[in-house]
């Protein structure tokens, strides 16, 4: 930009603007380039992030599993009828509770207690179902008994419960992984890996299915 100033003399030379320019530092140029090769290994290294994570959520699962079959079984000594079913119920609420937290689902304890109750129905007893030896009325009257009702309980009772919670946490594992909720469980589609869930735990643990009716 030119521009003339009045002096007293007459006009003065005209002043001319001119921008500095500024050289970049020998440093700035050298250590440019440097710059996208750290960039590549940054997003070389983020798909690794995903399975890392899974990984850390089943062990977590597993955990939240485990803690809650030790404490099914506990459940299942308690020397009071109904009390144990109730403190059962409990146990098995507080692990789809602790489940669905842990892949971010909102708890919903109606739907779980109804689920509950729809795979207890595929692991009861079919062929004591309709006998003396499967009834709920039996079951109670044989644990009132001093001594043959504590042995049957700790036979039966703290293995069923086991063998129960542990396929009802594997079934929850695996649908709240797959990203299902509660609003979308239905345990019609999970009854047969449920069953293979519950005789796996029930080979290893040594449960016997005749204690289930005491635990429905």
């Amino acid at each position: 930009m030119v521009s003339e100033k009045d002096t007293p003399g007459g006009k003065a030379k005209p002043d001319t603007a001119v921008a500095p320019v500024s050289t970049p530092a020998p440093e700035a140029v050298t250590a440019a380039p440097e710059t996208a090769p750290h960039s590549a290994n940054t997003s070389e290294a983020a798909p690794e992030t995903a399975p890392a994570a899974s990984a850390s959520t089943e062990a977590q699962a597993a955990e939240i599993i485990r803690k809650h079959v030790l404490l099914s079984a506990a459940a299942g000594v308690i020397p009071l009828n109904f009390v144990d079913t109730a403190a059962l119920a409990v146990v098995q609420l507080r692990l789809l509770k602790e489940l669905s937290e842990l892949h971010g689902v909102d708890f919903r304890g109606d739907i779980g207690r109804s689920a509950v109750g729809t795979l207890f129905a595929t692991v009861a007893p079919t062929a004591l179902g309709g006998s003396l030896l499967g009834s709920m009325a039996f079951n109670v009257a044989l644990r009132s008994v001093p001594v043959i009702g504590t042995v049957t309980r700790l036979a039966t009772q703290p293995a069923f419960n086991s063998a129960f919670t542990y396929a009802l946490g594997k079934v929850f594992q695996q649908h709240f992984a797959s990203g299902g909720t509660f609003l979308t469980f239905q345990p019609e589609k999970v009854k047969t890996y449920f069953r293979e869930k519950f005789e796996e735990a029930r080979r290893r643990k040594g449960a016997t299915p005749e204690a289930a009716p005491a635990a429905a």
